[in-house]
């Protein structure tokens, strides 16, 4: 019977290894070794990495010397074996830098990190790697950045960006020349930018501070947050989620079917602002100066413009449900809509 269960405890010990890379086993060594390499490049050089088909993380940044120092490291949890089963490939030509990685197995167990330091004068013109992390800091020109299975950080960075975490965080700080987003299971985070932000996500939520710029920002099931905006506000739609702008020199249009909206309005655009709600009440900041056309209307809920925004001179027909009139003296339109929920009107820099 002992022999039995000796056996018994070796099998599952047996079982007990991993059965796909990336996972860790208590007691595994991993195997490294690394490779540096330096280049030289041209003047506004296009430098491009390629780690599609690979796991492992991608870091760039910006030094003060005049070439590209590439350093890579091959892992594996594995046999040391393993390490032979992908190959990095750098190739220069006139004006451009390629670095690539590929597996000579499909079943390799092996990841490759790249640490990767560019000249002032090099442009990053595109990262990509399947599960890992990519962090940019510092680079300039348009750039492609898409992780399938990792987040992205980009920091102090100059050029149009295109970015893609396929089920990872995205976080900007510090950019300039605007960027597009896309994520599905994570958050987007949006700090001090400058430039134009189309933000798209699934699953998570959006958050935009101190920036400057318009802004279009979507998402499913998750909130939506703007502060402190220098432009305006184009688009902020969700399906669940609480949406709330403030300090954003203008707002066009804010849908949600059941959460809660809250907007500050300095200003009203040529197309006007329209918040449309389903189930949920929406909260109207509006400054002291801005003059408007006003129309607000719920179906299962009450229309009020409070005390508190005596600041503010608000005219019309009132009704429970309804409201249409004039603030200031009327200009573009401001429009807001919920089928169950109230409505409330306060003077900008007051609470609600």
């Amino acid at each position: 019977m002992l022999v039995r269960v000796a056996s018994l405890l070796a099998i599952l010990g047996v079982l007990l290894v991993p059965l796909c890379f990336g996972c860790a086993t208590v007691g595994l060594e991993e195997n490294n070794i690394s490779t540096t390499e330096n280049c030289t490049v041209s003047q506004n050089a296009a430098v491009n990495v390629q780690n599609s088909g690979v796991n492992g993380n991608v870091n760039v940044e910006i030094w003060g010397k005049d070439y590209v120092e590439l350093t890579w490291t091959k892992s594996t949890a594995w046999d040391k074996s393993e390490l032979d089963k992908v190959d990095v490939k750098v190739t220069q030509a006139p004006s451009r830098l390629d670095i690539e990685a590929k597996l000579r197995s499909k079943d390799a167990k092996v990841s490759v990190n790249y640490d990767i330091k560019l000249p002032k004068s090099a442009l990053l013109a595109g990262v990509t790697t399947a599960d890992g992390s990519i962090k940019i800091a510092g680079t300039s020109g348009d750039t492609v950045a898409i992780a399938r299975f990792g987040s992205i950080s980009v920091q102090n960075t100059s050029g149009y960006l295109d970015i893609t975490a396929e089920k990872g965080k995205i976080r900007l700080e510090g950019t300039t020349g605007g960027a597009k987003l896309t994520t599905s299971e994570d958050a987007i985070e949006v700090v001090n930018a400058d430039g134009d932000i189309a933000a798209t996500n699934s699953n998570g939520a959006i958050t935009v501070n101190d920036c400057k710029g318009n802004l279009t920002l979507e998402t499913s099931i998750a909130g939506i947050h703007v502060s402190n905006l220098q432009g305006c506000v184009l688009m902020a739609r969700n399906k669940r989620g609480t949406i709330t702008i403030k300090g954003a020199t203008a707002v066009e249009v804010v849908e949600t079917s059941d959460a809660d909206v809250r907007a500050d309005i300095s200003s009203v655009g040529v197309k006007g602002t329209a918040i449309r709600v389903d189930k949920g009440s929406i909260s109207l900041h509006l400054a002291s100066g801005i003059n408007a056309n006003l129309e607000l209307k719920t179906l299962s809920g009450e229309v009020a413009v409070n005390s508190s925004a005596g600041n503010i001179n608000v005219t019309g027909q009132f009704s429970p449900q309804y409201f249409k009139g004039t603030v200031g003296t009327g200009g573009n339109s401001i429009y807001a809509e919920t089928s169950k929920g109230r409505i409330d009107v306060y003077g900008l820099g007051t609470t609600g």
